[in-house]
C-alpha cells in the first residue's frame, strides 16, 4: 500500500509540473485559455494577484501572499504548491520505509527547508538582475 501511495505522490507531482509548464509556455494553446477566470489562470497577468491592486509597488495583497500563501493567488503557484507538497510527501513516505517515523518527519522537514532556502537564495539574490 505504501508503494502505491509513493507512486501516486510522484504522479501528482509530475501532473502538476505539466500544468505549470503548460500555463507558462503554452497558455493560449491549452484548455486553461477556455476557463473564465483569466485573472487566475493567465500567467501574463495572474502573477500580479499577490499584490495590492496588482501592483508590486503597493506590497502584498494579504499577509504572506508573496511567500507562504502564494499558492492561493494564481493557477501556476497553486500547482507549484501541489507539485512540491506531493513530491516532499512522497520523499517522506520513502524515508518512512527505512527509518522510524519521527526521523522521517525530521529529515523530510529539513529537506523542505533546505529546498526553500536554496530557491529563495537563488531567486532573490543570485539570479537578480543587476
Amino acid at each position: 500500500m505504501i508503494y502505491l501511495l509513493i507512486i501516486i505522490c510522484f504522479t501528482i507531482s509530475a501532473f502538476s509540473e505539466s500544468i505549470m509548464d503548460k500555463l507558462q509556455f503554452h497558455y493560449y494553446d491549452s484548455i486553461f485559455n477556455k476557463f473564465k477566470n483569466k485573472l487566475f489562470w493567465n500567467p501574463e497577468i495572474s502573477w500580479k494577484n499577490k499584490y495590492k491592486n496588482g501592483n508590486p509597488e503597493e506590497g502584498e495583497k494579504f499577509k504572506f501572499s508573496t511567500s507562504l500563501f502564494v499558492g492561493l493567488t494564481d493557477g501556476w503557484h497553486l500547482f507549484k504548491l501541489i507539485k512540491n507538497a506531493s513530491l516532499f510527501f512522497g520523499v517522506f513516505l520513502i524515508f518512512s520505509l527505512s527509518y522510524n517515523i519521527w526521523l522521517s518527519v525530521l529529515f523530510s522537514t529539513i529537506l523542505r527547508i533546505i529546498y526553500g532556502v536554496i530557491f529563495t537564495l537563488f531567486y532573490n539574490l543570485i539570479l537578480k538582475k543587476i
